[in-house]
């Protein structure tokens, strides 16, 4: 059986988000290693760095703006055609790749900013409509060339 564990409840959401928005935008659901080796994908860790770095950017200038502004994407579900294969995701239960996919981005985001980032810096970089859409990108190539995929280096 494979090793759950505990993500933090932001960070949940987050992927659950990423989850529903690839499925909305290919038809089928991203799975959790698909997550997990976009995540260690160097491209995907240096938008959600610049994202990151955005929002504190933004957060410093005008923190007021940032509260009000903050808007959480809205998603419908049906729960009698859904699949359960989700249903531990749902309450925050991964598989270890997805630890280790987000632990890669807080260990790229501390290098490069010499700041860890926050879960909640984690959750709305990863919310974020551009950062959805080029994770969906990169899901979508390690589908289409599955052997190029297994051989790519992942920043760890």
């Amino acid at each position: 059986m494979a090793t759950l564990v505990r993500i933090e409840k932001q960070i949940t959401k987050a992927l659950m988000t990423v989850q529903k928005y690839v499925k909305y935008a290919t038809g089928r659901a991203a799975t959790q290693e698909e997550i997990s080796n976009t995540l260690k994908c160097y491209f995907i860790l240096n938008e959600i760095g610049n994202q990151i770095r955005y929002l504190r950017k933004k957060a410093a200038s005008n923190e007021e703006d940032r509260q009000n502004n903050q808007k959480d994407l809205f998603w419908t579900m049906n729960l009698i055609s859904n699949s359960h294969q989700n249903n531990l995701a749902k309450a925050g239960l991964f598989s270890k790749c997805i630890e280790e996919g987000i632990q890669s981005t807080r260990e790229f985001i501390l290098k490069t900013t010499g700041q860890e980032p926050s879960q909640e810096e984690i959750a709305e970089s990863l919310k974020c409509t551009f950062i959805l859409s080029e994770i969906k990108n990169q899901i979508n190539w390690q589908r289409k060339n599955p052997e190029k995929a297994a051989g790519s280096d992942p920043v760890t």
